[in-house]
């Protein structure tokens, strides 16, 4: 963004527009001259620099114009103060040594600065240079990295002057096409105050955030994030946004400004200059958004809980709004979602809980920023399972939550499982795990309704496997002959067990007999006292 004062705009019939500036002969042209400067700059002092500057600025016509674009390639250089010592503890050590002496004339200045700098193991004229190398004027340029075309840099300034526009929105409503992955993904990454709808076009999404003046406290922060977002919103194929303006040296007068992809195409960065910029940044990319976020995973991850954790599930759609999860928690079939909230205020939140009974059997926990917050949320309680934190999501109520969770789906599945849904067992060989899938509930469910069943016909094998005894009697059958712990495993995953088939074998009363620490010389045979069938038939 660009400061406030240098913001360019112009208002008509109760909307406002940011003055562009475009890629003519006349704008390229004044990018090239203060671009020139900058370069002729690198070694000397940003003194000098500045007032070349000046020069610019009063043959312009514009000097918000001038400022605005030097200030974007300032912060391409690098200025560094020029002294072998220490700036401020070289004024320190003069200053402690003039008050001392009392040195009143340029006399005993220079003796000072005899006396410091023979202390400092310097000369008298370093010291001197060094004594205010760190004031601004007197910092050196040692580098500077131009913009690759004055095209690039005038669509930079354009979009600096609508963010600096957007940061004084009261709320910014936008759409696109395409991009909608990085776009919900920055989106949660600034910790915006969202809403998404579907539109009825294909891939298209509209998009509704709070702005900066909504808010309370911390409107410079949350303004900068929205104006992070707005790079990404004009990558996308095609774009159209809106925002409700407060221009509080207005009598608080709100103004409408909108833009799309067709009216400024070549006057804001685009797909290209976005590609240009991911490539300027390092490569690594963060698996988290946020510390707080990776803060939290590494510490749910090591507390084993055995759910597994899940970032950036599957959006979920609620009629024709659309809620973007930070984390899921899945456990045999069960879900329980986590979202982050950076940003709020007490509506927000409660929008989001109503969205939330909209999608029936979603259960999601709130995590919110406490010192984020407009106020607290007391209109809220009972509605939704709301924790606040500081620094560190808590791990403590979601993982209660989540045991809770687990043990009342667990119950009232067993409950059905054992009811009027009773499972009834057919095939030769029967997964616990597909059983749940068939019925759309949790394994544990179907682990607990089949605790003590004993179904006529089958054997239960392990935890997880029923096998029927004729399939069985025919494994058997095979068996006869089989040597070796590998072929006898071979042969009862070619019968269709394909798991398990060390505990087929103990079923069918067979022990192995090491000789060594070799699978492959591992023999199996069968106990004295197993010498019927599963079925009970000779």
């Amino acid at each position: 963004m660009l400061p406030s004062e240098l913001l360019r705009t112009r208002t008509s019939g109760g909307r406002i527009q940011p003055l562009y500036a475009p890629s003519d002969l006349e704008h390229v042209a004044l990018v090239e001259r203060i671009a020139g400067v900058y370069r002729d700059g690198v070694g000397n002092r940003k003194g000098a620099l500045i007032e070349r500057l000046k020069e610019v600025e009063n043959e312009s016509q514009d000097y918000k114009l001038v400022r605005g674009l030097s200030m974007l390639l300032e912060r391409r250089s690098t200025f560094e103060a020029e002294a072998a010592l220490d700036p401020i503890e070289a004024r320190r050590a003069v200053f402690r040594e003039a008050s001392s002496t009392r040195a009143s004339n340029a006399e005993e200045r220079a003796r000072v600065l005899q006396r410091v700098s023979a202390q400092l193991g310097t000369s008298s004229q370093a010291l001197e240079r060094t004594l205010f190398s760190d004031v601004e004027e007197e910092l050196i340029m040692r580098d500077f990295q131009p913009f690759p075309s004055a095209g690039g840099l005038l669509r930079q300034y354009n979009l600096s002057l609508t963010q600096t526009l957007l940061f004084k929105s009261l709320r910014v409503e936008f759409s696109a096409s395409g991009n909608w992955k990085n776009i919900f993904r920055d989106v949660k990454r600034l910790g915006l105050i969202y809403s998404v709808e579907r539109e009825k076009s294909e891939g298209r999404f509209s998009v509704s955030l709070d702005g900066p003046l909504s808010l309370f406290k911390m409107t410079e922060r949350y303004g900068t994030s929205i104006a992070k977002l707005l790079s990404r919103i004009t990558a996308s194929d095609s774009w159209n946004i809106r925002a409700e303006i407060l221009m509080r040296n207005r009598g608080g007068k709100i103004l409408t400004f909108e833009a799309d992809s067709r009216e400024l195409k070549d006057l804001l960065p685009g797909r290209a200059d976005a590609a240009a910029g991911e490539k300027q940044r390092s490569h690594v990319d963060s698996l988290y958004d946020s510390s707080t976020e990776e803060k939290f995973a590494r510490s749910f991850l090591s507390y084993g809980t055995g759910w597994a954790l899940r970032r950036e599930p599957e959006p979920l759609v609620a009629g024709m709004h659309v809620l973007i999860p930070d984390f899921s928690f899945e456990k045999d079939g069960m879900k329980v979602y986590l979202e982050v909230v950076g940003f709020w205020t007490p509506e927000y939140l409660e929008r989001k809980i109503n969205k939330l009974k909209l999608v029936a059997g979603v259960d999601m926990i709130i995590a919110a920023d406490e010192s984020l917050a407009c106020s607290k949320l007391e209109r809220l309680r009972g509605k939704a399972l709301v924790v606040y934190y500081r620094r560190d999501v808590p791990l403590k109520p979601i993982v209660e939550h989540l045991r809770e969770r687990e043990g009342s789906i667990v119950s009232r599945e067993v409950e059905t499982l054992r009811g009027g849904d009773a499972i009834q067992l057919s095939g030769d060989v029967i997964e616990i795990e597909e059983i749940a899938r068939q019925k759309g509930v949790a394994v544990a469910s179907v682990k607990m309704a089949l605790e003590n069943l004993k179904p006529e016909g089958y054997v239960r094998v392990s935890d997880r496997l029923f096998v029927s005894t004729a399939k069985l009697d025919e494994i058997d059958e095979k068996l006869r002959g089989v040597v070796m712990l590998t072929d006898a495993l071979g042969m009862i995953e070619a019968s269709g067990v394909k798991e398990e088939g060390g505990k087929v074998l103990d079923v069918l009363g067979y022990t192995s007999v090491w000789e060594g620490m070799d699978m492959d010389k591992v023999r199996i045979s069968k106990r004295a006292d197993t010498t019927t069938k599963v079925s009970g038939k000779a």
